[in-house]
């Protein structure tokens, strides 16, 4: 049976091999709304605040956040996305910290002000998954913000149509090596659970009309002794 480091060498390999292509499939795939569930984060984001990118890619939301003023830290398994996303910075003039590792096994000191796992949570199986966002929220400042761009869970009538959209780009992920098989997580649920305090949720659809496909959320971790 493989152990979990080698599980880990096979997904960095498996990233690395689409490192060059992985963001404009999603954008394509997506029509758009994946970057845009990104991007609808900034407006909650502060000039100086330290951000923490899971899982960066090659992190066009850490370099949008970046040249907003944020102090940025982007980490990822795969080091081609890293590289990329180096590249991309200097490109655009813009600094941050840049990790190539495992997301799981940082010890931040001090605490992040801000943590965002865009299209990062629903990498891991459904056993995983809350022990993995525990550990995110473990990264957080009493206080700080815990932001989430995902996959929306289908709702309304035509939920069934945007549940096999949803499940064939997941299918998609996971052919390649780069995903697990799961139902669509619904964050609201599990950030409730571990005790946080939602914020905001936007949802994107296609077009404006549909069901919801995509969805911003922003959380806080309590401060102490609330």
């Amino acid at each position: 049976m493989p152990s979990s480091t080698d599980k880990t060498t096979v997904k960095s390999r498996n990233y690395d091999a689409v490192a060059g292509v992985y963001e404009t499939i999603a954008h394509i795939y997506s029509f758009g709304l994946i970057r845009r569930a990104k991007m609808a984060q900034l407006r909650y984001l502060k000039r100086g605040a330290r951000v923490l990118y899971l899982g960066a890619g090659s992190g066009e939301d850490a370099i949008a956040a970046a040249r907003a003023g944020a102090r940025v830290t982007a980490i990822d398994l795969s080091s081609r996305m890293i590289e990329r996303l180096r590249r991309r910075l200097m490109r655009k003039g813009a600094r941050a910290e840049l990790i190539a590792g495992d997301a799981l096994a940082l010890t931040p000191d001090p605490l992040f002000d801000v943590v965002a796992g865009n299209y990062f949570f629903n990498v891991f199986g459904p056993k995983d998954m809350p022990v993995v966002l525990v550990r995110a929220t473990s990264y957080l400042r009493p206080g700080g913000l815990l932001m989430i761009a995902d996959m929306a869970p289908p709702r309304g009538l035509l939920g069934p149509l945007a549940w096999l959209y949803l499940k064939f780009g997941l299918s998609f992920f996971w052919l390649l090596g780069l995903a697990s098989q799961h139902p669509i997580y619904d964050y609201r649920v599990e950030a409730q659970r571990i005790g946080l305090e939602e914020v905001a949720v936007h949802d994107h659809r296609l077009l404006g009309i549909g069901p919801a496909l995509y969805r911003t959320l922003i959380f806080r971790k309590p401060e102490k002794g609330a």
